[in-house]
């Protein structure tokens, strides 16, 4: 039995607070994690919870209050949240020679990029980075696009990290996802700049540039979004929505995934829905009804561009005074279909996972919307859609054969159109 322990950090306006101890335990069988908050932490009128799930804040005055994780999860979700997965564990692999690293130190190795506002290190001092390849951030350090492209482009067709590849793990290997990716800035602000992969049969940089924009058309909450060509590389990017840029500096925002928000475990796939995620904005929300119309509308629209890609963690939620909100909208890509029909990952309607709008029409008292009310909201973003798409597509500069490729994405639009109208 193998035990690493943190303190675990929350960034708050006067700077990285020490919230509590988390230890985590890795076993053959069942790894697990436990979490005691700090009582300096919990007496702080500004403290946050590190995830308000699984790690509710308990009373300033209960002693020793001890979480451990449920059955089945190796670690706390809202401290998962802070890892990275996808790219940023395919950095730290190729960095350790192969050698897949244990959670612990997947954790721990994410530097100052991670979403949200949680930091690590071995004592109550300060955030500290520990890597175990044996260097940690370049401090200070500035990376170019030119020279994020290059080393995204090659670090996808070497076995092991050179020194100069190495430092591609500062700003990439924090980050989420499954796609490459790194973190910069612009005049100060961070932002996250996303690459093609050297697999890809479609410019999918151009095509989520087009599928957010046509977002903003339809009214959604979308980041500032921005494209490069760089070394004849297209680069998509977009504005960090859990870090602004103050007078004071950067400042973090708490982040919790969907995962987080529905205490729900990795492999829950399909067991949830966007009614589930209603539900938490009401309990936990600090503004509900604004948050769960919005919540619908993305529904809605990632049914309308066939984005089956809906799940738990591509839904994210920031922490303000009063409760959480909905963070804007991010990783929205259609994916062309051979056949008619048409699921999401997260539940609709009664119809289960069916992605049709006369569906989710049907499920809109979990949004408290009326039916008149989801059919309005239906229709016209089906509209938008329909009206605007080629033209999003074509805006991103993406041409005739592409256009054509994706049509069948949006089949929904006309076709729902049809159904609600009757």
């Amino acid at each position: 039995m193998a035990a690493t322990t943190t303190i675990v950090f929350m960034h708050l306006p006067g700077g990285p607070a020490p919230a509590g101890r988390l230890t985590m335990t890795r076993e053959p069988r069942a790894s697990f994690a436990t979490f005691a908050y700090g009582r300096r932490y919990l007496e702080r009128p500004d403290r946050i919870p590190v995830d308000p799930v699984q790690l509710p804040l308990p009373d300033p005055e209960a002693d020793n209050v001890v979480f451990r994780t449920e059955e089945g999860f190796a670690n706390f979700n809202g401290i998962r949240d802070a890892a990275p997965d996808g790219w940023g564990r395919y950095l730290m692999y190729k960095a350790l020679d192969d050698r897949e690293p244990s959670e612990a130190e997947i954790l721990l190795a994410s530097g100052d990029y991670r979403v949200g506002a949680l930091a690590f290190g071995p004592t109550p001092e300060g955030p500290e980075r520990l890597t175990p390849w044996g260097d940690g951030d370049a401090p200070g350090e500035h990376f170019t696009l030119e020279e994020l492209a290059a080393a995204v482009e090659r670090v996808q067709s070497v076995d092991e990290l050179d020194d100069n590849l190495r430092r591609l793990l500062t700003a990439g290997s924090s980050l989420g996802g499954a796609r490459p990716k790194a973190a910069t800035d612009v005049g100060g602000q961070p932002w996250i700049a996303k690459f093609p992969a050297n697999d890809d049969i479609y410019p999918i940089c151009r095509i989520e540039l087009a599928t957010m924009r046509l977002a903003t058309q339809c009214g959604l909450t979308v980041p500032r979004l921005d494209f490069r060509e760089v070394l004849g590389r297209d680069i998509y990017m977009i504005e960090r929505f859990d870090r602004t840029l103050g007078a004071d500096g950067v400042q973090r925002h708490a982040f919790a995934s969907g995962l987080t928000i529905l205490g729900a475990h990795e492999s829950d796939v399909g067991r949830h829905s966007y009614a589930d995620l209603a539900e938490s904005l009401r309990r936990l929300g600090a503004d509900p009804r604004g948050d769960l119309l919005e919540l619908y509308r993305r529904m809605v629209f990632n049914i309308l561009v066939t984005n089956d890609d809906d799940h738990l963690r591509n839904h994210g939620f920031l922490w303000t005074p009063k409760g959480w909100r909905l963070s804007p909208l991010y990783d929205v890509v259609p994916k062309p279909q051979v056949g008619h029909e048409r699921t999401l990952v997260l539940g609709v309607g009664p119809k289960g996972r069916e992605a049709s709008l006369d569906n989710a029409v049907a499920g809109a008292a979990a949004f408290g919307l009326t039916a008149e009310e989801a059919i309005s909201e239906a229709l016209r973003l089906a509209d938008l859609v329909q009206r605007e798409w080629t033209r999003a597509f074509e805006g991103a500069g993406l041409g005739d054969a592409e256009i054509r490729r994706f049509a069948t994405c949006f089949r929904q639009a006309e076709l729902g159109r049809q159904i609600l109208q009757v």
